[in-house]
């Protein structure tokens, strides 16, 4: 199953994503909204695909593996995102640095720095440009805001789960924009 969403779902989407992100000045807004909502099952597909690759195979040698995504576009909330996704690096992100900054004991000021910090250096872990530094930040204070505002949704709900999905989707297109000039112009293409 993970060979199939990564060489047939997510090298599939990758076609038509890289064509409007390598080239973002020759497409429109709806071709540009449709590749940035590829992208994130394209990237779903593919992460979660290596991981039941490797979590199949240390079956076959014996080892237990503990699944790595829960369904994480069914989620009702960033907080619920977050608890989906990639679960192995939310876990140490939690772990090694949110906990490790004081999570969030000290009162809400420390709260929304621990959160904004933690997924600034989550962006900067997977690659030194600005798109990816951005991408942390926005997720950090898109976190914040659902604590401030106690926003946080357990029990599932359609239009919960979907403006949940359109939130990480927009915000997936910092992670998946070739520079910062690209990012600006797609979301410049949706917009207008």
């Amino acid at each position: 199953w993970g060979f199939f969403k990564k060489v047939v779902i997510a090298d599939r989407l990758a076609e038509y994503v890289n064509g409007v992100y390598n080239y973002p000045n020759s497409y429109s807004g709806f071709p540009v909204i449709i590749a940035s909502f590829f992208f994130a099952f394209q990237i779903y597909c593919d992460f979660s695909g290596y991981s039941d690759i490797a979590i199949g195979a240390a079956t076959i040698l014996g080892f237990h593996i503990p699944a790595n995504f829960n369904k994480p576009y069914f989620a009702t909330s960033p907080v619920d995102f977050w608890r989906r996704w990639h679960i192995s690096l939310s876990t140490w992100l939690r772990d090694y640095l949110y906990i490790p900054l004081g999570g969030n004991r000290g009162g809400a000021f420390k709260l929304y720095r621990n959160l904004l910090l933690t997924m600034l250096i989550g962006g900067l872990w997977h690659g030194s440009a600005w798109t990816f530094v951005i991408w942390g930040g926005l997720h950090g204070i898109v976190l914040s805001i659902e604590k401030k505002f106690n926003l946080v949704h357990e029990q599932y709900n359609i239009i919960k789960n979907i403006s949940t999905f359109v939130i990480v989707s927009m915000i997936w297109i910092f992670f998946r924009a070739n520079s910062m000039n690209d990012a600006l112009l797609i979301y410049s293409k949706i917009i207008f």
